[in-house]
Formats: C-alpha cells, sequence, structure tokens
C-alpha cells in the first residue's frame, strides 16, 4: 500500500490523505485534488474493510491513471442532463404500475441515473486497476480476492425480481451486463467458470462476455481508459447519458 500511496504523489505531486469513515456506504472511494486542494484524499469504511491495504491500493489506482496523462488529456466523466431526462421519461412509462407518488419517482430517477453513471465509470478501469494490483501487488492477493468474492455476492442481488421490477429495461440490462463482463473477468483470472453461473442463468453471460471482449481489444494505457468507457457506453445504448469535461472544471461521477 505505501509503494502506491507513494506512487500517486511521483505521477500528481500531489499526497494523499487516508481516512476512515464507518458511515461510508462502501468499502472506499476516492476524491481526487482540484483546484487549490492540497491532496488526493481516499476514505474506507473500516467496518467493511479492516485490513485496508488493497482498497486504498485500489482507489490510488484511479488517480495514478489520471494522472498519468499530460494535463491536457486529462477528463472529468460527468452525467448529462439528457440521460438523467431519459431515466425520468422510462419511469414514466412505468409510472402507474410502480404506484410511487412523483416525489419517490424523482428519488428513484436519481438513484438509477447516479448509480448506472458510477457503474460506467468505474467498472471498466476498475478491471484495468484490479489487473495490475493482481500482477504486481501479490502481497495483496488475499485481501484482494476477499474483496471481490464480496463484491461478486453483492452485485448478484441486481438479478432479483423486485429490482427487475422497478428498473426500466434497458437499465436493468445495462447494469446486469456490467456485472456479467465483472464476473467474466475474474472467473478468467481466478479459473473459477462458477463465478459467471448466475449470469449464464439470468441470460447475460454473452453480454458480459462481449463487454469483457472490449476489454481485452483496447490497449491497457491510461490515454485509451476514455476509449474503453466510450465502447462500453456504446455497447450498452448508455453514450449519450455522460460527457468528457476537462479535469477539474466540474462535478465528476465518483470512481
Amino acid at each position: 500500500m505505501n509503494q502506491t500511496v507513494a506512487r500517486v504523489q511521483e505521477v500528481s505531486g500531489v499526497p494523499v490523505l487516508v481516512r476512515e469513515d464507518r458511515s461510508l456506504k462502501m468499502l472506499a472511494t476516492v476524491r481526487m485534488a482540484r483546484g487549490d486542494a492540497q491532496a488526493h484524499i481516499v476514505t474506507y469504511n473500516p467496518t467493511k474493510a479492516p485490513r485496508p491495504d488493497y482498497v486504498i491500493a485500489f482507489q490510488c489506482g484511479f488517480i495514478i491513471r489520471t494522472f498519468s496523462n499530460p494535463p491536457e488529456q486529462r477528463f472529468d466523466f460527468a452525467p448529462s442532463a439528457s440521460g438523467r431526462e431519459t431515466v425520468e421519461r422510462l419511469l414514466e412509462e412505468v409510472r402507474g404500475k410502480l404506484k410511487l407518488p412523483a416525489h419517490v419517482l424523482q428519488q428513484l430517477r436519481d438513484q438509477l441515473f447516479d448509480g448506472l453513471m458510477v457503474q460506467l465509470r468505474s467498472v471498466p478501469i476498475g478491471l484495468r486497476i484490479d489487473a495490475q494490483i493482481h500482477r504486481e501487488y501479490r502481497e495483496l492477493a488475499d485481501l484482494q480476492r476477499d474483496a471481490v468474492l464480496r463484491q461478486l455476492q453483492e452485485n448478484q442481488q441486481s438479478l432479483a425480481a423486485d429490482v427487475r421490477k422497478i428498473a426500466p429495461t434497458n437499465i436493468f440490462r445495462a447494469s446486469v451486463t456490467m456485472n456479467a463482463a465483472f464476473a467474466a473477468f475474474w472467473a478468467r483470472t481466478f479459473d473459477d467458470l462458477s463465478l459467471t453461473i448466475p449470469y449464464r442463468s439470468a441470460g447475460f453471460s454473452q453480454a458480459g462476455a462481449d463487454l469483457l471482449g472490449l476489454f481485452d481489444e483496447i490497449p491497457d494505457e491510461p490515454a485509451d481508459d476514455r476509449a474503453l468507457i466510450d465502447a462500453w457506453a456504446d455497447k450498452l445504448n448508455l453514450s449519450d447519458w455522460y460527457q468528457w469535461i476537462p479535469y477539474g472544471s466540474g462535478v465528476a461521477a465518483g470512481a
């Protein structure tokens, strides 16, 4: 972990501050330095990650990949207004079936849209980072495997009948397909095809494999991270749901 933190400062010229937050709903998150900020901030939940070296290294990977590009080639992933409007329209079409009041429907719109955008931003690049950790940081192998298996278990919840009932079809399919690609990557890495069984049973195996194929075809260079996300978005019909803006010029989706 110390090696990864040192690499962040070497690449970005800015140190990393690591903080605990027991209220954090996920394992960890990162807020990269922008403007006059004096540090990147990695926050983790010690109740979910009592041995945080892997999750800290993983979050640092997003910083390293961003700052490995020259300043003029650094971009933030930002959700678009048209994407949010699309989700609202899709929910309006099923409003009668859901029988939800308007304010709850608006909350659901934001939850579905924001969640899908974070997923699109974080999963393909996260797999790049995880592949490097798996190759180069063998001391983190056990922690990585534990975190991945936990994530695979949580991802299966997206296949639940109540989720399928609430989420519009194309949102449901996009999210589950990314989960299927995540499972296919780790099935290959761990040589354990059983990890893909839930997605094979639900009919998403090929769709996940298609995303993994794009992951394999696009060069594993930080400069190509936008191309990887764009390729996944095109495959998932999400290309107009986000935009690329110069780094630090606006609000970006989280990693």
